[in-house]
């Protein structure tokens, strides 16, 4: 597994949308076929794929996991487009200190466009801005993820919770993209 510096710094301008590299680590709880209780790891790739695979797209390259400040979502892009969003997050309530650079986020989670809330995203969201000028120069997301998506066509239930991490300009991530292709042994 690399572990590399996130350095995607999300220009903010008229109309744009401000992308940050995100690192998902969650489990999915589901049960077997005798009814016994089973984990796995769910993170950036899975994200990936799950959503190549919705899109008919067969080349992984290029496809980045981001949370989307703007449209306050995970999605996964190419380039700067957007291909899908398998988590979308609204409602609830922030709370935020007094010159906004940190705000303590508890909001609904929205998985694969729902219109019903599938859980929560407790969170906090951090701006930065440089020393002198209070222009924005950094921006940090770190929350706790928990939801659950109801049973559909041959699969059952399933449990996710986990950690999301968004950053820009610093922070540490685990680079699950580097290998897309190859199989968590």
């Amino acid at each position: 597994m690399a572990v590399g510096v996130a350095l995607w710094l999300g220009v903010p301008s008229d109309n744009a949308q401000e992308l940050y590299r995100a690192f998902v680590s969650q489990v999915c709880i589901t049960t077997n076929a005798s009814g016994g209780l089973v984990y796995k790891f769910f993170g950036n790739r899975d994200f990936i794929r799950k959503c190549a695979q919705e899109q008919g797209i067969t080349n992984l390259a290029g496809l980045s996991l981001v949370f989307n400040r703007t449209a306050n979502a995970l999605q996964v892009v190419s380039g700067t487009n957007q291909v899908c969003t398998p988590l979308s997050f609204s409602g609830g309530v922030s709370l935020s200190n007094s010159n906004g650079t940190k705000v303590e986020r508890l909001e609904f989670v929205y998985a694969d466009g729902h219109t019903m809330a599938d859980g929560t995203l407790k969170a906090t969201e951090r701006t930065f801005t440089s020393w002198g000028t209070n222009q924005f120069s950094a921006f940090q997301l770190t929350g706790r993820l928990q939801y659950a998506l109801p049973a559909a066509g041959t699969n059952g239930p399933a449990i996710y919770t986990g950690s999301l991490f968004a950053s820009s300009g610093f922070g540490f991530f685990f680079d699950h993209d580097f290998d897309l292709d190859s199989d968590r042994k």
